[in-house]
């Protein structure tokens, strides 16, 4: 049966990666007509591992892609960081008890693993169009709706238009104009592992995390235990933007000073990393103007500290579907009740996302510190302290 969507003209959401996605098919569950539109010639998502909190998970059930999401994920057993200097344990998280606490449990995966659920939903709903080969470039706003421009010269006439165009986001230009995302003064060298190549002793199935000083690395099992996914950032100062490249293991290994065997082991592994710098803004107060509005990292770009990017654009795609389903397709009033609900716990996130530079990256007596801090903690208080992050959101139903 032919669903009559409850939109004239489309809604476009500029990006199909996992939050443009999500967002397409959390407005066609409330029954209206998006266009989402991909720069690249295909869709699909670059990048290799995942971190996928409960609060993700529970996004991705309630868009109906959980269980195929969930299917090549895995479910984690405990989050371990290790002081990277003396290779003593620092904290042991057992995450058993998290579907009880949070809903949902925790979970690592390749991109593509949640990506490729979401992207199938789409493909398999009549209220969601796909379109590749089309980078936003700008928009007007009209009295109809919103006149979206592509590079490739076509305009596009829709009801409003969504920006989930990522860090670099187009759409975030003509509405915040705050230009070019910041250098976090770090850079992140990511490789892959075959698991053959792991040694047995560190083949465990949960992400390690190390922290050293200016430096943490972690790693997991990606692709059904066949490769483990490995991320070595390092604070260096970097002011300055630079491309990503392959890099050589003898410019990375400089970077992690005092390294004690076990992470030196496995930094010696790969033949070759791939060098990115991170970037990040500050929050901002605003997103929207009128029929157009930012999701994710579009909206508010945060480092990686706390592994919550993915997961915040989820819950701002589910919420982001309930608002116009609630304002009756009163697009701008949507619009800004969205941003008003959503601000302040993604501000919360992108702060504390920052301030976990100082605690991942400690050396001298901070490290004591921060080694300190997590001394005699129980399970009952680190579920606690997750609370706020890892339980969704009400409007995540």
């Amino acid at each position: 049966m032919t669903l009559a969507p409850r939109n004239s003209l489309p809604i476009a959401i500029a990006g199909g990666g996992i939050g443009g996605l999500a967002c397409a098919l959390a407005l066609a569950r409330r029954g209206f007509r998006s266009l989402v539109l991909e720069q690249a010639r295909e869709f699909g998502e670059v990048g290799v591992g995942l971190n996928v909190a409960p609060n993700a998970l529970s996004v991705l059930d309630a868009l109906g892609v959980g269980p195929a999401a969930k299917k090549n994920a895995l479910m984690i057993e405990r989050m371990v960081m290790m002081d990277g200097v003396t290779g003593e344990e620092v904290c042991n998280i057992p995450c058993a008890p998290f579907e009880g606490a949070f809903g949902n449990p925790y979970a690592v995966a390749h991109r593509a693993h949640i990506h490729g659920p979401l992207l199938d939903a789409c493909r398999a709903h009549e209220l969601v169009g796909l379109q590749t080969n089309s980078r936003v470039t700008d928009f007007e706003l009209m009295n109809s709706g919103v006149a979206v421009r592509l590079e490739n010269g076509q305009c596009i006439e829709a009801a409003a238009l969504i920006g989930a165009d990522g860090v670099y986001s187009n759409v975030r230009k003509k509405i915040v104009g705050d230009g070019e995302p910041l250098p976090a003064g770090a850079v992140i060298f990511r490789a892959t592992i075959p698991a053959a190549e792991m040694p047995n002793d560190l083949r465990h199935p949960y992400p390690t995390f190390w922290a050293g000083p200016n430096w943490h690395m972690i790693y997991y099992p990606i692709s059904d235990w066949s490769m483990f996914n490995l991320g070595c950032t390092a604070v260096t100062g970097q002011a300055s933007l630079l491309e990503a490249e392959e890099t050589a293991p003898e410019i990375v290994l400089p970077h992690f000073t005092d390294r004690c065997e076990i992470p030196d082991r496995v930094l010696h592994i790969p033949k070759s990393f791939r060098r990115y710098v991170i970037v990040h803004r500050e929050p901002v107060d605003n997103w929207t103007r009128g029929v157009a509005t930012l999701l994710g990292d579009a909206a508010h770009p945060m480092v990686q500290y706390i592994a919550q990017g993915a997961a915040m654009a989820l819950e701002d795609a589910i919420c982001l579907g309930n608002t116009v389903d609630e304002s009756d397709g009163i697009l701008s009033k949507a619009f800004q009740r969205y941003q008003d609900i959503r601000i302040v716990r993604t501000a919360r996130v992108q702060i504390s996302s920052m301030m976990m530079s100082k605690l991942n990256h400690a050396k001298g007596v901070e490290r004591m510190v921060r080694n300190s801090l997590f001394e005699g903690r129980t399970t009952e208080q680190y579920l606690e302290r997750l609370m706020w992050l890892y339980k969704a959101p009400p409007y995540v139903k």
